[in-house]
């Protein structure tokens, strides 16, 4: 059998369009791990943000009146945007939002909790207890922080158990 030209050039051609296919797959397949990396590591700084603030009881883990979780999520931030760990330095970024998300989460937790409470979500008689702040001042029938503590324990074992 004889190859012509024109058979050399559709073998090309072929062979062009499966390496763009192939590119293309492999794009996806980088851009689908970065997704990956990135909410794993967002979740596992939030998941520890969590534990650290629950180790730490109801006043909350802080260092310098600076909640853990907010402040370890604003250091990891700078160090991220400020390229600290060179090309790795996305990652600082990752962890970081974790532990805001941590962070903010636990102030939204509070809030609606006032609100739920209070029924008013700005201008409450007593503030939210939130991580590294001031106890909560309690009120007649009012649930105390070391009662919301065993609450929200309890109601997060029945939902990972």
């Amino acid at each position: 059998m004889q190859l012509g030209r024109e058979h050399i050039q559709h073998l090309v051609r072929r062979g062009d369009a499966l390496r763009r296919k192939l590119d293309s797959v492999k794009e996806r397949l980088e851009g689908a791990t970065t997704k990956l990396v990135r909410s794993v590591e967002v979740g596992a700084a939030a998941i520890a943000g969590g534990m650290i603030q629950g180790k730490a009881g109801p006043d909350g883990a802080t260092v310098m009146k600076v909640p853990v979780d907010l402040g370890a999520g604003l250091l990891l931030n700078v160090a991220g945007y400020f390229n600290a760990a060179g090309q790795h330095s996305d990652h600082l970024n990752n962890l970081g939002d974790g532990f805001l998300a941590s962070y903010l989460s636990s102030l939204g937790f509070g809030l609606g909790n006032t609100w739920r409470t209070t029924g008013k979500l700005f201008g409450a008689k007593s503030a939210p207890q939130l991580p590294g702040g001031p106890p909560a001042t309690a009120a007649a029938g009012e649930i105390g922080p070391a009662q919301m503590a065993d609450i929200i324990s309890r109601v997060r074992a029945t939902q990972h158990g």
